[in-house]
């Protein structure tokens, strides 16, 4: 009662000052009895899965794996609900999230300012972003500006893809950027020669040189911590604090830290989960 009624006093201070806040804490006691009824009569999270290919989400026969669907089944099992998943293209995650069609969406999101107009985030990794390239080519990125009078490609709709977009206008060369649907994608067009880099997730970076020669990394840009997208409106009551205590529970009892290795991506791990809504100061990347 006294941190609710602290926080409201904090909001309408910084509402007169025009200050926004930072992270939203959530202090639910009892994550699933937060929830609707709506949800909590169904049994289901209707979860929405970017189609990004290793680490992250992929069929292995009519499996679905990867460290989106890992932690969506764990996030659902400690709220006592059932994973009901949806595999579709990056791009189209957020406007059928608007549309009502998912609660969740699991998809390394960076917390910015536009995808808070549309959905609440739960913090859940932390990233950064990379040059994939053939092991024998003399180019050896390290900043965006190593890529001026090249090609390059990138995930359609990642912040990679709208960084390298902003990023050309200041090459004398011009930047021939490519985008592709997955990463997956783009990591075929530098291996067959197509492209002479690949910008992208360093998870999926690392998951393209796993037993891969042929390929090396370069550079360490930008980045910081990426989160799970929750929906908003009446069925979504309450959920972006279930799944805050959901995942502080999967990192206190060491599950989230297995999900992250057996995915090649423990380097991403963070130690405390954070929601952020509308009201909330992005990071800066």
């Amino acid at each position: 009662m006294y941190e609710t009624r602290r926080r409201n006093l904090i909001l309408a201070a910084c509402g007169l000052a025009g200050i926004a806040l930072g992270p939203v804490v959530a202090h639910s006691q009892d994550a699933k009895t937060s929830l609707s009824q709506d949800v909590q009569k169904s049994g289901i999270l209707r979860i929405a899965i970017p189609d990004q290919g290793k680490p992250f989400a992929y069929k292995d026969g009519t499996a679905l794996k990867g460290i989106d669907p890992d932690l969506a089944r764990a996030v659902s099992e400690k709220l006592g609900l059932k994973a009901e998943f949806s595999l579709v293209p990056f791009t189209a995650v957020l406007a059928g999230m608007e549309a009502k069609k998912y609660d969740l969406s699991f998809g390394e999101f960076y917390v910015t300012a536009e995808r808070l107009k549309v959905v609440d985030m739960v913090t859940s990794w932390h990233t950064f972003s990379s040059f994939l390239v053939k092991a024998d080519s003399n180019l050896k990125p390290v900043k965006i500006a190593d890529m001026c009078g090249k090609s390059v490609a990138s995930m359609a709709g990642s912040v990679e893809l709208a960084t390298l977009t902003k990023e050309a206008e200041n090459c004398d060369k011009s930047i021939k950027i490519n985008a592709f649907p997955s990463t997956a994608n783009a990591v075929l067009a530098v291996t067959s020669g197509r492209v002479d880099a690949v910008y992208a997730d360093r998870g999926a970076v690392e998951e393209a040189l796993n037993g891969n020669p042929d390929l090396a990394v370069n550079g360490q840009i930008g980045g910081g911590v990426t989160a799970i997208a929750v929906a908003r409106g009446d069925r979504a009551k309450g959920l972006n604090e279930a799944v805050k205590e959901a995942m502080d529970s999967l990192i206190k009892s060491g599950e989230y830290q297995k999900i992250l290795e057996a995915n090649h991506a423990g380097f991403g791990a963070i130690t405390k989960s954070e929601i952020y809504d509308a009201s909330s100061t992005p990071p800066t990347y």
